[in-house]
């Protein structure tokens, strides 16, 4: 028999496929085409939502440049993702640069709301609360936005996150609610997270408006960036409830925290759970007036917080500790005439460094020391006089009740609420779930997605931003879905390394994908597909609660 192995053909399409599967589970092909297929002229050989799945299979895996792209899906299996064949001779870098180009003239952020309202809507997520937040990526190349161009992030200086201060980027903001994302925006580089919280509760407005009603009860949360005067009165006047933290230098926080060291163990414990051992933090509560504003106030210690607070206190301590023995060493080289030049030393130099002491106690002595003249005793009794000199002596001992107290200072922080009838737990429990955020961009710099943005052009690195965050959609609905249904079944998974999971990560779920493989071959010119081996028991599970077909990976043409 003769075999032609030419004809034969196999895909690891595994993890493509879920990205692609869904993608069209919750309608962005359609979304995509909607926004940029323009009614008049040509219509794209390759539709603008194939593009768009394919940067997405892309980012997700093994991010190559766009000019690449052909030879990256050259044993990829599309015609059977995509629903229809794809040309690979036509995939280059121009046809994905004038994607990107017209995905951002068509509006960046009205086409990641709809995905998002789509995709909530397909799963039957609640939208609760939401958690905000910012980060920033460094940028290697030069951007220059052109001069006058509206609606163009502007790649610049700016604080960075990473500590690159050399170096221009551009932000990235992400909102989550239960682990979600729902929002997310591309900032330009520059932008402030004061001023992107002040602007942004207008953008939580909206998307209150679209899953919410009047009555039901909705917070905008975030870390201490968003507590300004500006952010808290626009959000009572928009109607919007905050949960934030206050900055430790306002009078309000520094009396709460007088109010509570001399008492700490009799406050009420309250055991948070984490991935390990639960958190335990003491709770009492307060009210405070900010700026006419009344605030519910929850002053939390963190138990958690001592360890690695105590190493940094002690480094402060052994730090002021050697400046104290220099500045005794100094003194010991040094005399005064007379006590005047003593207490003028004191008054000039000494009292304002002692002030500044926070560790250790300290005592300044005078010594009057008695100094004979040098040489042999004269036969004149006159000239035998002695002098007298003074010495400051200064005598240091750590404070060991002072920095017990400063040790407990540093566990505590204080979280405000616009809504008075919250109670200091709820309010704290509202708050940690601010980590979803962190979460997410850990996974955004994973060097599992996108590392370097392969573009010169502000407008087509904001497009590929959204993008990016369009992926973490994705990736984070798939992770809510899939915990869900496992809870409601009270079911496992075998994950990556054969590690038995109740509750799989984004990561993970995705992982779970590297096993399936498809073969092709062709017989009188027609194409046969299936599985090289049967799908999973992991694999098929996340399949069926995300509603994507089995045969995504084998179907062709559709």
């Amino acid at each position: 028999m003769n075999i032609e192995f030419n004809q034969i053909k196999s895909f690891y399409d595994g993890k493509a496929g879920l990205i692609a599967g869904l993608s069209q589970q919750v309608n962005l092909p359609s979304i995509i085409d909607k926004h940029l297929t323009k009614d008049i002229g040509r219509v794209p050989d390759i539709p603008y939502s194939s593009l768009a799945q394919m940067m997405l299979m892309n980012i997700a895996d093994d991010h190559q440049p766009l000019s690449r792209l052909n030879e990256y899906f050259e044993n990829t299996d599309l015609e059977s993702l995509l629903g229809h064949p794809v040309d690979l001779s036509k995939l280059n870098d121009d046809r994905f640069g004038g994607f990107l180009d017209a995905m951002h003239d068509a509006g960046l952020q009205q086409i990641y709301s709809e995905v998002a309202v789509s995709a909530f809507k397909r799963y039957g997520i609640k939208l609760s609360n939401i958690n905000f937040d910012t980060t920033s990526k460094v940028m290697w190349g030069e951007y220059q936005t052109e001069e006058g161009k509206i609606g163009v992030i502007d790649v610049t200086f700016g604080y960075s996150k990473q500590k690159r201060f050399d170096k221009k980027q551009i932000k990235f903001s992400l909102g989550t609610t239960k682990g979600v994302v729902i929002d997310g925006q591309v900032l330009s580089g520059n932008l402030d997270d004061k001023t992107f919280n002040v602007n942004n509760l207008d953008r939580a407005k909206e998307l209150k408006d679209k899953f919410l009603s009047e009555e039901e009860d909705f917070f905008y949360i975030a870390d201490s960036a968003a507590f300004t005067k500006a952010f808290i009165q626009k959000a009572t006047t928009l109607k919007i409830d905050v949960i934030t933290r206050m900055t430790d230098n306002l009078v309000a926080v520094k009396s709460a925290f007088d109010k509570i060291l001399d008492n700490l163990e009799d406050l009420e414990r309250v055991e948070l759970p984490t991935s390990t051992t639960p958190s335990v933090y003491r709770l009492s509560e307060d009210t405070c007036d900010y700026h006419g504003i009344p605030l519910k106030m929850a002053i939390c210690y963190s138990e958690k917080l001592r360890p690695q607070k105590s190493k940094t206190i002690e480094k402060r301590v052994i730090k002021e500790e050697k400046e104290l023995n220099e500045l005794i060493k100094d003194l010991s080289k040094r005399s005064f005439a007379c006590e005047a030049d003593v207490e003028l030393e004191i008054t000039k130099k000494l009292s304002r460094r002692i002030e500044k002491i926070k560790y250790h106690t300290t005592s300044l002595s005078i010594v009057c020391k008695e100094t004979k003249r040098r040489g042999r005793p004269s036969k004149d009794p006159n000239k035998n006089q002695t002098t007298l000199s003074y010495d400051l002596v200064l005598e240091i001992k750590r404070d060991e009740a002072c920095i017990s107290r400063l040790l407990d200072k540093e566990c505590l922080f204080v979280l405000a609420s616009t809504k008075l009838s919250m109670t200091a737990e709820e309010i704290l429990r509202e708050y940690k779930t601010q980590s979803a955020v962190e979460r997410k961009f850990q996974f955004m710099k994973s060097p599992q997605f996108i590392n370097s943005l392969y573009l010169d052009s502000p407008k087509r690195i904001e497009s590929l931003g959204y993008l990016l965050m369009l992926l973490m959609l994705l990736l984070s609905v798939s992770e809510f879905v899939v915990r869900r249904e496992m809870k409601k079944d009270n079911k496992t998974i075998i994950g990556p390394g054969k590690k038995v999971m109740k509750q799989p990560s984004l990561i993970a779920i995705y992982r779970v994908f590297y096993s399936v493989v498809t073969s092709s071959v062709t017989i009188n010119g027609q194409r046969h597909r299936g599985l090289h081996q049967p799908l999973k028991e992991n694999v098929k599970t996340i399949l069926n609660y995300l509603g994507i077909p089995e045969n995504i990976y084998y179907r062709g043409s559709i």
